[in-house]
Parts: structure tokens; C-alpha cells; sequence
């Protein structure tokens, strides 16, 4: 990056010195200001850093060209995959947790565990049966319409293509993997749930420790409290690409952020387990 561009004050001049960063572009004047700077005060450390030390065995990796810096260099990660998880579901406005919420969408965004990028994806709509009619709240919420409910599969028949999916890669099988969502929401309520109206046991894959993102963006960046995505994307000086509460946006942004992480030295193992004992604790919690 050239004096010419770093001093600029022009917001196009901005966005092209960001652009040149591989960094997000948009905002306005003093935003895109603060990104710069802040991007040029990582690229300094890290240029001061690589003149004290010796080269290592670590492989570096180019990330999309929004979500990393490229002075950073990736960690080997510990699994083979990461299926990254944001369900929907029906609700009511202030429905609380009693509510018997079920299961209307199902995406997966699938990323390869050494180069951090998506692999594939899947998604599903799903037909719920005890409140077969969305609440208005839940339409306007998640974007999804009842004519798209209506015409989906049930949750059973979902989870056999959703398992066929991940057989093409192996996947719990051959390879390691873990799911990654957006709190412990997606599993621990919303599938265990899911699968109680659809009586049928949870699924093992369901039951093997995964990553909470907000956890371990937490404990990660020294943060005070845990953030929900669109928080954890405004710590980082990035805006959310898509529709938020459409599941298969939701999951694709917690991979944006995952890829940032992954950039700034984050290493992705699982903070989370929702195993039988768990399930049973809870339930004589709920009973007390």
C-alpha cells in the first residue's frame, strides 16, 4: 500500500486502500477511517514481529479476501470439518422457552478443516406438524412463507438427505467434525426439541461435542460478554452479508467470522456437550 492511498481522506480512496487490505468496504467516512487504521497498526505488529523471528513449519492460507489479514498465519486446526449450524424455527412473539418451537429450516454450511473454506452446503426447509400455520411474527422474523413450510419435507425425512449429505464427504465417519452454531440454542433446544415432537432419539452426531462460536469469540478476543453474531461482526469492522434470521445467511456469517478468527490465530475446538447425563440434568432442573 502505497503514502498516497494511507493518507488518503477521500471515502473511495478509503475503500480502495481496504480493498487492497482484503478488509470490508463498506460504511461511511469515519468508519471506513477507524478500519484503515486499525489495519494498519496489525500489519505494523506484525511486520515488527517477523523481523525477530525465525521462519516456522506453519502453512499460510489465503482467506476470502473480506475476512482476513494477510500478515496473519493460520494454525493447524484439529478436524477434519466444521458444519456451520443456524437453525429457524416457529415461534410466537414472547413465546418463551416453553414454547413448542419446531424445526422449519435446516442449512449447513460445510468447511474444509485445513483451508477454513466452505466445502459445500445444505439446505432444507421444514414442514412442521404441531403448529402447522407460522405466526406472523415468525414470517415477518425469518423471512420464510407458509407456502415454502407447506410444500417441505417433515423433519425425519430432512435429516435422511441431511445424513446422505454428509455421507459424500465422510463425515462423522472417515473424517473428524463438529458442528458450529451461534450459542448452544441450535442443538441443546431447538434439534433435542425437534426430535421429541418427531419422537425420535437425537442423533448421535448430535450428541459429540461441538464449537459455540460466542464462547469461544469470548474467550478468544478477552471480550466481557458473549456476542450473537451481528455483535461479533461489529467487533471485527464487518457488516452482515444477507438476510439476518435466514438460516443458511446466519450460518454462512458465522463462517465469515469464523475465517477472521482462524486469520488472528483462533484455534476451533469444540467448548460444548450435550450428551445423555446432560439432557437428564436438565430436565430434573426443570422439574425442581
Amino acid at each position: 500500500m502505497s503514502d498516497e492511498q494511507t493518507k488518503s481522506t477521500t471515502v473511495e480512496s478509503l475503500r480502495k486502500a481496504l480493498a487492497d487490505l482484503g478488509l470490508e468496504t463498506r460504511g461511511h467516512k469515519p468508519e471506513l477511517k477507524k478500519r484503515l487504521r486499525k489495519a494498519k497498526k496489525k500489519l505494523n505488529a506484525a511486520s515488527e514481529s517477523s523481523t525477530k523471528t525465525t521462519a516456522t513449519t506453519t502453512t499460510t492460507t489465503t482467506t476470502a479476501s473480506d475476512q482476513s489479514n494477510p500478515a496473519i498465519t493460520k494454525k493447524q486446526q484439529p478436524l477434519d470439518y466444521y458444519l456451520f449450524f443456524d437453525v429457524e424455527a416457529t415461534c410466537e412473539e414472547n413465546g418463551g422457552f416453553e414454547y413448542p418451537n419446531e424445526i422449519i429450516e435446516f442449512p449447513i454450511v460445510l468447511v474444509d478443516g485445513k483451508s477454513f473454506e466452505k466445502v459445500d452446503e445444505f439446505r432444507s426447509y421444514v414442514k412442521p406438524s404441531i403448529n402447522p400455520v407460522l405466526s406472523a411474527f415468525c414470517k415477518q422474523l425469518t423471512g420464510i412463507s407458509q407456502e415454502t413450510v407447506d410444500d417441505s419435507p417433515d423433519f425425519i425425512q430432512v435429516l435422511n438427505d441431511f445424513q446422505e449429505f454428509m455421507a459424500k464427504y465422510s463425515v462423522f465417519q472417515d473424517k473428524t467434525a463438529a458442528f458450529v452454531t451461534d450459542g448452544p440454542f441450535d442443538i441443546r433446544d431447538f434439534v433435542t426439541k425437534q426430535c421429541k415432537h418427531s419422537k425420535i432419539k437425537l442423533p448421535l452426531y448430535f450428541e459429540k461435542p461441538w464449537v459455540n462460536i460466542r464462547k469461544l469469540f469470548k474467550d478468544f478476543y478477552k471480550q466481557k460478554e458473549a456476542k450473537n453474531i451481528a455483535r461479533m461482526l461489529e467487533t471485527l469492522d464487518m457488516t452482515f452479508d444477507g438476510r439476518e434470521h435466514s438460516g443458511l445467511d446466519d450460518a454462512r456469517n458465522l463462517h465469515r467470522i469464523a475465517q477472521r478468527m482462524v486469520a488472528d490465530g483462533c484455534i476451533f475446538k469444540t467448548n460444548m456437550f450435550w450428551g445423555p447425563k446432560m439432557r437428564a440434568q436438565q430436565r430434573r432442573a426443570r422439574k425442581a
